[in-house]
């Protein structure tokens, strides 16, 4: 005998859609989500603190203190902003 929506021996793993019967994958756990959004925004600070530095310390400063303290700072900035939102957005 189906429920409400006209599913039988449903469990959290095989969710269908009630208006369309497609298959729902369960969303991945908070710690994932977490984690792929802080490397991606780790990748994304490092190239944006690589422009930033170009831009503000000129070409050919790649390699000084100021711009390496500026790649790892906007690194952990967006890590923890890609984090933050890698959680907070549900699939």
């Amino acid at each position: 005998m189906g429920n409400y929506y006209g599913r039988s021996n449903m469990n959290n793993d095989t969710k269908t859609c009630p208006t369309c019967g497609q298959r729902i994958k369960p969303a991945g756990s908070n710690f994932t989500r977490a984690l792929l959004g802080g490397f991606t925004g780790i990748a994304f600070g490092i190239l944006f603190g690589i422009w930033f530095s170009v831009w503000w310390f000129g070409p050919g400063m790649h390699s000084t203190p100021m711009s390496i303290i500026h790649y790892v700072a906007w690194g952990i900035l967006f890590g923890f902003l890609g984090a933050v939102i890698g959680i907070l957005i549900k699939r």
